[in-house]
This record gives structure tokens, sequence and C-alpha cells, in this order.
């Protein structure tokens, strides 16, 4: 449609609404441009929230909605329009379906002046001390939102235009995860074709709130560490609630080639993530290609059926120029020869993308030399074990997964060593050990010593004597 030619952006929330059993996203849209304008783009001025459904979470359609008009078209999916606020990005819809007065809630980043408004007001509120502010909706139907209060300021200390709000529980607490600019330290690199005008590395804090309305002090939560490369910087954290913590999608921006791909992570209390391979979980495909250029992602990870569905805008623009032959002066980065400064921002020309994991199967230990050479990794010293040893296991042609039981003092128990472990081969989603002695782990069995050949091995647990 002529108001998202230029792209379905994400910086909003894809849900399966369990009120209603739809899928249905909140997303921002923006009009294309054909042609640059000399040293103008106008793309993130024209960014506006807009609504789609879903039967399945494959097949989208656009509602005819009565709410804004667009010349030519009485009925259009979109939500805000310009002159209720300015652009819109950073839609977060949270879901309380035991809340029957307003069910639906939202926060998101709005801008009038960023906008282009000649008045700095959201509806009936003032507008935003900085380019953006966070404002609240409510909604009995996902579609018609009363403004409630704004501008409330979750995203603060300079990073003002990326901030996701969660909620684990509909009566916890609220946080948001969002962008900041932390000073850059002796030795980091900053990239100088890249627009970063703060002179920071762009960062992800977190704030929390006990009603959404009163925020408290941020706290960095993701940088550059001595893992990464220099030209490595972050921008979101999309998490969801798991077993023991959280699992999340982290954007990873690569401001030397001015790409963004994703990572995955985990943290046991969101504030300490832990990214062991830093190669990307879902990387860019060949420019001129959705995603070549960027990976924005929705609100959060769905994780249903043993599927986890990412959600993400996949961007045929990278995020900024490098080569532009209407910038001066021409400075030298390296070998190579660069034009000016990026003033601009580039049209993003995105579409509405989707990747899935086997939910079971995000991380596995292998071993890192692969061959005929032998991993071997020892749990920590536990409970008392009980039942059988079962794992979630891949092993390839020639492979063999094995396991021996360790007591206290870390002897193996007689029986359940390795040379009395029947290797485990194949693909098995929950299969259970066997040793010489019996399938049942004896009680002086603390620890478990796993040994890997060609084998991958996603995760272990107990099964109980009386849940065999």
């Amino acid at each position: 449609m002529p108001w998202d030619s230029g792209g379905i952006m994400a910086h909003g929330t894809v849900v399966h609404d369990p009120i209603d059993g739809l899928w249905k996203a909140w997303q921002v849209s923006t009009p294309g441009e054909a042609k640059l304008d000399g040293l103008k783009t106008d793309h993130e001025h024209q960014r506006r929230l807009t609504y789609l459904e879903s039967p399945d979470g494959v097949h989208w359609n656009r509602p005819a909605l009565s709410f804004v008009r667009w010349p030519g078209h009485e009925a259009t999916n979109i939500l805000f329009d310009l002159d209720s606020g300015g652009t819109s990005v950073y839609a977060s819809v949270l879901i309380d379906p035991a809340n029957r007065e307003w069910p639906y809630e939202m926060f998101v980043m709005r801008g009038p002046l960023y906008g282009g408004m000649k008045e700095n007001r959201v509806g009936h509120l003032p507008g935003p001390q900085e380019r953006l502010g966070t404002y609240r909706y409510l909604s009995k139907d996902g579609k018609a939102w009363t403004l409630k209060e704004g501008p409330i300021h979750p995203a603060t200390g300079g990073g003002g235009d990326v901030s996701y709000v969660y909620r684990d529980h509909p009566s916890g607490p609220y946080y948001s995860y969002f962008k900041v600019y932390p000073k850059a330290r002796v030795g980091d690199r900053i990239i100088t074709y890249d627009n970063n005008p703060r002179g920071g590395l762009r960062s992800v804090a977190r704030r929390s709130s006990p009603d959404g309305s009163e925020w408290g002090d941020e706290t960095l939560v993701l940088t550059r560490d001595w893992r990464d490369p220099d030209f490595a910087q972050f921008l979101e954290i999309c998490p969801v609630r798991v077993d023991g913590g959280y699992i999340a999608l982290v954007n990873y921006y690569d401001a030397a080639i001015q790409t963004m791909s994703l990572q995955l992570a985990a943290s046991r209390d969101g504030l300490r993530w832990w990214r062991p391979d830093r190669r990307p979980a879902l990387p860019n495909p060949p420019l001129g290609d959705y995603g070549g250029g960027m990976i924005w992602q929705m609100h959060h990870p769905i994780v249903e059926a043993g599927k986890m569905h990412v959600y993400y805008a996949g961007s045929e623009g990278v995020h900024g120029e490098i080569f532009d032959t209407r910038f001066q002066p021409r400075i030298e980065v390296g070998n190579e020869s660069v034009i000016g400064y990026q003033t601009p921002t580039l049209p993003f020309n995105t579409a509405l993308c989707r990747a899935t994991w086997e939910f079971g199967r995000l991380y596995a230990l292998v071993p890192s030399a692969g061959g005929v050479t032998l991993g071997e990794a020892v749990t920590r010293p536990g409970r008392p074990a009980k039942g059988r040893l079962v794992v979630n296991t891949v092993v390839k042609p020639g492979g063999s997964l094995r396991a021996e039981l360790l007591d206290a003092s870390g002897q193996a128990c007689a029986g359940f060593t390795v040379g009395d472990c029947t290797p485990l081969t194949g693909d098995h989603a929950r299969t259970a050990f066997e040793w010489k002695g019996g399938d049942q782990a004896p009680p002086e069995a603390v620890k478990v010593r796993f040994v890997l050949h060609r084998a991958f091995l996603y995760g272990y647990d107990w099964l109980l004597p009386e849940s065999s």
C-alpha cells in the first residue's frame, strides 16, 4: 500500500493473541521513496503505527480500519497518523486476558517535532523534551487505543530512539531494554563514517518500574567486550521468559559495513547476559535480499509447540552511507578512501519476515576439536541422582555419546563407568542411558561425566522412578 511501500519496519510487537487466537502485529510502516532528494530523506519522519492480522502467523492481511484515511483510501490499517503525535516507533504491546476492561496495553515512542509537526504535542499530552518520548495507551480490542500518560522515559541517557517494555506477569513489575551511548574507552575504535555524533558505543541498558509510570535508574547490561571485534555495537535485547531465566535475540550492529544481524543470548536474571558464540544466530543474506542490509527484530520471540519464532523486518538497505559522492570532505580510513560523514539515513525498504528454531535445541555442548578427539564435560555436584539419566542429543554418523556417574569424591560408581555405558547414537529428543549396573542411578551418584565423539548434547535431566 502507499503508506507501507517503503517497508514493514518492525519496531513493534507480534503476538499469538490468547484472547481470540489470532496472530497480530503492531508495527511501523513507511511510504517508499523512489528517488532521494539531494541530501534529504524523509522516511524517519513518516513512520506510522499500523496493524496486521493472521490466522496462522504466516499469511497476513491489513484490516480495513476507519481511524486514518489516505488519499484514495477511505479505510487503512493505520492506527496512529502523524497529526496525532508525530512519528511512531517501538510499540510494546502487553496482553492481560484477565483484565476485562483494558486487556491491551501499549508503550510506544512518539516524536511530534522529530516527525515534522510544528506543535510539540502527542494527543492531549505534551510532547517529549528529547526527539522521542514513551507514551502509554490502553485498548479494549487492540485496535482503538486510548492515550493514558506520557511522556514517560524508560529510554534516556542519549539513546532516545530504541526502547522495548516488558512484563513477565500481569501483576509483576515492568522493565525496559533500551539503547544508550556509554563513552568510548581508551583504545575503543569509533568508525569515522558511522552516524554516531554522541561519540560513544551503541549499547543496551535496562530500567525497571513497579507500575510502568515511575522508572528507576538505568543499568548497563550489554556492551562491547574483549571477545567482540572493534566495530561491534548493540541496539536491542528482545527476551522471552524460560525455565531458569531468559533467552533473547540480541541486535548486533557491524558499524564498519553498516549491517545488523542477530546473536543468541541467555541470562539468569535479565541483567547479566551470556553469549558463548559471537557468530550470528540469524546472519544476513546477500545484500539486495530482505535482511541483506539489516535485521530489526520484533518485541519478543514466540515459543509454542516446541518452536521458537522470531519475527523481524528484513531490510534491503544498509544502515547508512559508506561511499557517497555528495558528501565532503574526503577522509582516509585505513587503506580506503571514504567520502565524508553520514548525514542522512538511507531508506531501509523492509519486509516482515520470520525465522524459526527448534526450541529445545538452541544450545548444544559439542567437542571443540572434532575428528577422533573426544570431548569431556563434568557436571557440578548436585543433589543425589535419582532415576534414569535422560538426554536430548544428536550424534553424527560414526560418533557416540557416553556417560559416567561419579560420587562426591569424583570416583566412578561401580557398574556405571564409561566402559560400562551403552553408547548412544542417532537423533533423540529424550532417551535414557543404560549401564552394566542398570539404568537407575545408584544413591551415591552426584555428578555426571559426559564423553562426546561427534555428538551434540542439548540437555540432560533425571527421570524419577515413579515417572519411568
